[in-house]
């Protein structure tokens, strides 16, 4: 059971005690009598059984691991590959492209010309040469690092299951069984409780937060083997350790992370969390649970009463009777402390305390007075039944319900109307917004494709700009985003270049 639902009803319960030891509506013998004979009946039945753990987990590990998953993320997306090329001798009619490297091939290999055009006509062989390039992910680094995200999720994997473990022998059982014998005759109150929802829900404070942290690691760690790039290395033998440093292992910033996981997860020798098991057992009940339970059988006595008996409507007429009574014992004790007060007052002998208290006393009167009338504003059409010989008291609560609802009618339809152009204006504002939006986004990708044609230019004729470093990750990913861009503005040109191309020389059209 959550803190917050433990302090609500414990709260309840001190104010259910309270209510009970009040003076002004003492227990009578009968009262004392129930309360007695259930306190001391069953005693032999009363069993209380909880069991449940302190978890606590070292936030180390898992500190590791989350500043380690970005730099996962991002060697996956460096997508590592190394690409094969290989030639097909294919006859001419099904060549559908043809590179540069097909026709040098065809230069050293006139055999594939077996007639000569005539003139004025294009020279067209029998066969070329297609070449093919075939990408292949399965280098050393990618398997490395599908190796390491496999023991990530294992590592956490482990350590989670061992907790939620421990959570599922979590369990809470109480039961009692009450007989008592009256002068109206037998009483028996039979309880049992069962509870097995002690798990990760019931887990609260800080350690609540480090295994939603555990939950979203394994999340991502499965996301990640998940990408095509690690379903394809998935499929090659998986390596054994120790690991080869390469190059990239050494060098680039984030497989030097992966690796840095890998030696610390495989050199981790501790369990990374504790459990403290706890199990407590009552039989029979403790003095101050006993007389808990005793009012739990009162409790259930007092229901029977109300709803099989259907008394509902006349303790609620008993307990509104006996409210008022109360309200005017304190009003006429204010009174008289009020009297004596302003008597002292002339007298020469009030004190500047004593003023101000007289006054707080007065406004607390009159909250409780305008509390009370707003009470008595809600039961006005059962005051109107009630009251039908004032005529003249009942004609002016008509009248102020009738401008009361009067007025909510009005309220209501400026509510509507203010609703309405709200909307309506937030439709706007939307609209604006999403055209802002297209207009930022078409304008960052004009920026990029123009950024990316500045490297392309500065690439090709070797200049270098001085105190640019794109390495880091803010500035790499806004490369790859200017790569990307210009890659949709090179298929867009290059789809128009290709209706040229036909047009000119399969076509014969200018």
């Amino acid at each position: 059971m959550s803190q917050n639902i433990m302090d609500r009803y414990y709260r309840a319960a001190k104010s259910f005690g309270q209510q009970l030891e009040d003076t002004q509506l003492p227990a009578t013998e009968e009262e004392k009598k129930l309360r007695d004979l259930f306190g001391r009946s069953g005693i032999e039945t009363e069993k209380l059984l909880s069991v449940y753990f302190d978890v606590t987990i070292d936030e180390e590990w898992i500190e590791h691991i989350e500043a380690a998953l970005p730099h996962l993320e991002a060697a996956i997306r460096e997508d590592r590959q190394f690409i094969k090329t290989e030639g097909n001798v294919t006859p001419i009619e099904r060549v559908r492209k043809v590179s540069r490297t097909s026709v040098e091939h065809l230069s050293r290999h006139s055999e594939m010309i077996t007639h000569v055009p005539e003139e004025g006509e294009d020279l067209i062989p029998d066969k070329l040469n297609v070449f093919e390039n075939e990408s292949n992910y399965a280098v050393y680094e990618n398997r490395v690092l599908y190796m390491v995200l496999c023991y990530t999720r294992d590592f956490v994997d482990y350590r989670y299951y061992k907790i939620a473990q421990a959570w599922k022998e979590c369990r809470s059982e109480m039961e009692f069984v009450k007989s008592i014998q009256t002068e109206g005759g037998p009483i028996t109150v039979q309880y049992r409780y069962s509870d097995g929802t002690n798990g990760p829900d019931a887990l609260e404070g800080h350690d609540a937060s480090k295994v939603k942290r555990l939950e979203a690691i394994a999340a991502e760690v499965s996301i990640l083997l998940s990408m095509p790039l690690m379903k394809s290395v998935a499929l090659e033998p998986m390596i054994t350790p120790p690991i080869t440093r390469t190059n990239v292992l050494r060098m680039d910033k984030h497989f030097k992370e992966v690796v840095a996981l890998y030696d610390y997860l495989s050199s981790y020798t501790g369990e990374g969390f504790s459990l403290v098991r706890h199990e407590n057992s009552l039989e029979p009940f403790s003095a101050d649970m006993e007389k808990r339970v005793t009012e739990l059988a009162m409790f259930g006595y007092f229901l029977n009463g109300q709803y099989g008996h259907n008394l509902s409507e006349e303790l609620e007429k008993r307990y509104l009777e006996e409210e008022e009574r109360r309200r005017e014992a304190e009003r006429r004790r204010n009174e008289a402390r009020v009297r004596e007060i302003l008597g002292r007052a002339q007298e020469g002998n009030l004190s500047s305390e004593e003023y101000r208290a007289l006054i707080v006393e007065e406004v607390e009167l009159r909250e409780q007075a305008v509390a009370e009338a707003e009470r008595l504003r809600a039961d006005a059409e059962a005051m109107r039944i009630n009251a039908v010989n004032a005529g003249s008291r009942v004609t002016a609560l008509q009248e102020a319900v009738a401008q009361g609802r009067a007025d909510a009618d009005n309220l209501r339809i400026q509510i509507s109307a203010t609703r309405k152009s709200g909307i309506e204006e937030a439709e706007r504002l939307q609209n604006e917004v999403n055209a802002v939006a297209a207009k930022l986004a078409a304008e960052q990708e004009r920026a990029r494709v123009l950024e990316a044609r500045i490297y392309g230019l500065m690439e090709q004729f070797g200049v270098k700009v001085p105190g640019v470093d794109l390495s880091e990750r803010e500035q790499f990913l806004e490369l790859e985003k200017e790569k990307e861009a210009f890659d949709r503005f090179f298929e867009r040109n290059w789809g128009v270049a290709k209706k040229k191309i036909r047009r000119k020389i399969l076509w014969k059209r200018g």
